[in-house]
């Protein structure tokens, strides 16, 4: 191909959206889409096959382009056969569209062969020419004119306390995607760190006879539920700071549904966040970020009834506590835990525990190689307040000299410093539009066509957040 070449770290949700975007903006341009995996477009969420992982949106706003609102909903009517409950299809049906998505784009009559696909781990990145060169596995290497991350949620952090004897055991499994496969079959008492969307989708999928979990967070809150229908907006605007802005949500709240609410906020999350100050954004994270996920990210009703059927029956306990301690004993998890309220730390036992805690955003403590290199030589650097990385409003990151490079852009989770919201599928699909329109005009604009970082630049600079 004779045209500019971009290169997509990442191959899930955020990773295919972009490459299909800018396949679909320009007739010109080629894009190589590189998985560490090697399963292209899914992510962990949507590479399950259990029937009860349910999707958390409805089918009605999963769609994948947001000027197609009825595009997943057409192809699921050409399906033979795919399972929904109160709206909600499963993740693995979900998975079946962005693979259609995929072959769609593959076929060679559609983009000429402008889609490479490569697999291997990216683990770094160096100026080439006015573009860039990309090292996989540490053996091969490619180049591209672009390049963008978009590798989605980092692992979890590691637990405070944790013993290094429990790390790679079965007993401690850090990735809950792994846990069941890994789990032993002997473990009926089991630790769930974290009690967020992550904490039901494991015990949903470890769930038997005789088995049993705790969920421990710091404010032991259960992700609410969607409603049996959709709510009609209440078309109100949200203005002022955090404090504000929920004071507002309270009020709305009484004189109709709160969900509808929480949405009509999230509406204006981007303008909101962007019009926050630097301690604006961090009083929201210390003191109100678990209140507007516990709302914001929610079941669908059929996992919701599930969950109560669990908590009902014992199956499933949620505490308030904080973990001090994850300690090997035996063949046992002990867990030191401070419960809220009770200044005495409490010790308790597990067959095993596994981390639902959640992505970090910290790429300070990343283990990605790739993020690691990029901060080490000071092509990147972190966002403030432990929001992945530092980005323009156009999505190109931020250097070590403050400077954003002309051919280097972010999407997903790495990106939340920008716009907070970045998780979800409804919000990714509008980023993936914005991020590709972005390279495209890049590449049309020849005196911008370098990237800001330069082999022979002065020493990169640590940029500390506190």
């Amino acid at each position: 191909m004779s045209g500019p070449v971009v290169a997509v770290i990442g191959a899930g949700f955020s990773g295919l959206l972009t490459t299909l975007n800018l396949l679909r903006m320009s007739p010109d341009v080629a894009v190589q889409l590189i998985e560490r995996r090697g399963v292209f477009g899914l992510g962990p969420a949507y590479a399950t096959g259990n029937p009860k992982h349910l999707l958390n949106v409805r089918l009605s706003n999963m769609s994948a382009f947001p000027d197609k609102p009825h595009h997943l909903a057409d192809w699921m009517a050409e399906q033979p056969a795919w399972f929904a409950r109160d709206d909600f299809i499963t993740r693995g049906d979900y998975g079946r569209y962005l693979a259609h998505l995929l072959d769609e784009a593959l076929r060679p009559d559609r983009d000429g062969g402008r889609l490479s696909l490569i697999r291997g781990e990216a683990s770094a990145i160096r100026p080439h020419g006015d573009g860039w060169k990309i090292m996989l596995d540490g053996r091969s290497s490619t180049v591209a004119d672009v390049v963008v991350l978009a590798q989605g949620n980092l692992s979890p952090a590691a637990p405070s306390g944790l013993d290094p004897a429990l790390t790679g055991s079965s007993r401690y499994l850090g990735d809950p995607w792994r846990a069941l496969d890994a789990l032993p079959p002997a473990a009926n008492d089991i630790l769930l760190i974290g009690a967020s969307l992550t904490m039901v989708d494991a015990a949903i999928a470890l769930r038997r006879p005789g088995r049993r979990f705790t969920a421990v967070s710091r404010h032991g809150l259960l992700p609410r539920s969607h409603g049996s229908t959709i709510m009609p907006s209440q078309k109100r605007t949200y203005v002022g700071g955090p404090s504000e802005i929920f004071r507002q949500a309270r009020l709305a709240a009484r004189e109709g549904d709160w969900r509808a609410v929480i949405d009509d906020v999230r509406h204006s999350a981007r303008s909101l966040w962007s019009s926050w100050s630097l301690p604006e954004r961090s009083r929201f994270l210390r003191h109100l970020r678990a209140l507007w996920d516990n709302h914001r990210h929610r079941l669908a009703p059929g996992v919701a009834r599930e969950v109560t059927a669990m908590l009902a029956s014992e199956e499933l306990e949620i505490t308030a506590a904080r973990i001090t301690a994850l300690c090997a004993r035996d063949d046992e998890v002990e867990a030191i835990l401070q419960y809220r309220g009770d200044p005495q730390p409490r010790a308790r036992r597990f067959d095993a525990a596994i981390n639902c805690s959640g992505p970090t955003g910290d790429v300070a403590q990343s283990t990605d190689p790739l993020l690691k290199d990029l901060l080490k030589q000071g092509l990147a650097v972190p966002a403030a307040l432990g929001l992945g990385l530092a980005a323009d409003p156009r999505g190109r990151l931020i250097d070590g000299r403050m400077l954003a490079h002309s051919h280097l852009f972010a999407i997903g989770p790495l990106t939340r410093s920008l716009f907070w919201e970045a998780t979800a599928v409804p919000d990714l699909r509008e980023h993936a539009v914005a991020i590709a329109r972005s390279v495209i005009e890049t590449l049309q604009q020849p005196d911008e066509y370098r990237p800001a970082f330069q082999a022979n630049a002065t020493k990169p600079v640590t940029v500390e957040y506190r």
